[in-house]
């Protein structure tokens, strides 16, 4: 299962709400996390531009959405972010990975890869027409 971490910002309405009859809103949400196969592992009310924030494991990427989306439809958040979360083996098969693409962009000391050479990016004056010159007009 991937891990997510999602961010909301509550409306005024919502929070007008909380305030009048105080209730635990992750216990709102979480049989919505249930129902659509995710599993809450932590939440928390932060400081700052966000009202609440929820790390949950889901299948996949679909499933996050959906959850956003459900969470959005109930109109309590004015804004809401969800992010995926790379756990500490991805992490580092993400580090095992860039050396390969290190040893490919630079096989031999000092000498590109045929690869890097095969599609050149764009000089700095290449949208505007210029010879690439870096220095002052002269």
């Amino acid at each position: 299962m991937a891990l997510y971490m999602y961010q909301a910002s509550y409306t005024a309405r919502s929070m007008a709400a909380q305030i009048k009859e105080p209730q635990d809103p992750v216990e709102a949400f979480r049989p919505t996390l249930v129902d659509l196969g995710a599993k809450l592992l932590v939440a928390g009310f932060p400081f700052g531009d966000y009202d609440v924030l929820v790390v949950y494991e889901a299948p996949d990427d679909m499933t996050a959405a959906s959850v956003a989306m459900a969470i959005a439809a109930a109109g309590e958040v004015k804004s809401g972010k969800t992010t995926r979360l790379l756990s500490g083996q991805e992490w580092l098969e993400g580090l095992r990975k860039r050396h390969v693409v290190m040893r490919k962009a630079h096989p031999h000391e000092g000498h590109p890869s045929p690869e890097l050479l095969r599609s050149p990016a764009p000089g700095p004056g290449a949208l505007n027409g210029s010879s690439g010159h870096r220095g002052p007009p002269g």
